[in-house]
């Protein structure tokens, strides 16, 4: 029987991506802040399509991420490298691609301690990984890349309303009240995003992510707080006020910081969405690009 897949397409276009989105696979073993943590994986595998094929052959993507995660089965990897090692497949498997794109995602928790009073709460956030593969050169060989991410919540507190208490404080009592005690302004729930390039031979631990994330708003959360521990992240996040904006750019820096000896080639993304709360729209910011260009901004800010 012929197949259908090979055959000439009505319209002889090249697609870039094609392949399959949403695969649920079960349990692995992956490392996170140095501990084994359990994860169900969600996958997106794409490859390109020639002009001369009419379609893919989808179920060898399927059959490529059960293969790997099989591989994997009570082992402790890397989400990243998972995906690097189905990337590469997927160009083995599917001989007319000449690109691969791979996608991967996993609810993860990790321990975290309420500052005040140390009480112990479990934190959710998404660990993401990425990978590429392409064939180089005329003999086709197949090169990789990989990329870690983590998304998770904190929030933030505007600082132009803040402004503007301040104002109004002075105002209302002749400059009597002192404006450095902790006055109101509105507070968002605010999503932050990094997803870091691993370049060949290294190792990123994507905890070391999340704290550039907690680090660079005004204040984390936590699922557990007692009315004191409450009352200080507050007082936290209102004396140190930050845009969406302002989010992005500490988390692009503080990248810079923690990965010092990274080649100006590895790429970052930084993504922010915040849930106003006095709006009926949230607001988003985002960067990326390369380690080079981010070394190049700061140091035009005088900051490098």
């Amino acid at each position: 029987m012929e197949d259908v897949h090979e055959e000439m397409p009505s319209l002889s276009i090249p697609l870039q991506l094609v392949g399959v989105k949403g695969v649920k696979m079960p349990l692995v073993f992956v490392r996170f802040d140095e501990r084994s943590h359990y994860v169900l994986p969600t996958f997106d595998a794409y490859i390109d399509l020639p002009s001369t094929m009419k379609g893919i052959h989808a179920s060898r993507h399927y059959e490529v991420i059960a293969e790997t995660i099989s591989q994997f089965a009570m082992k402790v990897g890397k989400l990243e490298d998972i995906c690097e090692d189905i990337a590469i497949k997927l160009l083995e498997r599917h001989e007319y691609a000449s690109r691969s794109y791979v996608k991967a995602k996993s609810e993860i928790v990790f321990e975290s301690r309420v500052e005040g009073s140390g009480s112990t709460s479990f934190e959710p956030c998404i660990l993401l990984g990425k990978a590429w593969a392409s064939r180089i050169g005329p003999r086709e060989r197949i090169e990789s890349r990989k990329a870690v991410g983590v998304s998770l919540v904190g929030m933030t507190a505007c600082p132009c309303v803040l402004e503007y208490v301040k104002e109004r404080v002075r105002s209302l009592t002749n400059n009597s009240l002192s404006t450095e005690l902790p006055l109101a302004t509105h507070v968002q729930r605010v999503t932050g995003t990094i997803i870091v390039e691993v370049p060949k031979n290294y190792d990123v631990d994507a905890m070391r992510l999340v704290k550039i994330v907690q680090g660079s708003m005004s204040s984390p959360t936590y699922g557990l707080l007692k009315r004191a521990d409450e009352g200080e992240v507050v007082c936290r996040a209102v004396s140190n006020p930050r845009f969406a904006e302002d989010v992005v750019r500490f988390m692009v820096k503080k990248i810079l910081e923690e990965f010092k000896d990274y080649p100006d080639s590895a790429f970052f993304e930084c993504y922010v969405k915040s849930e106003e709360s006095i709006h009926k729209h949230d607001l988003v910011a985002k960067q990326r690009g390369t380690i080079g260009e981010l070394r190049n901004y700061l140091t035009q800010a005088g900051e490098g």
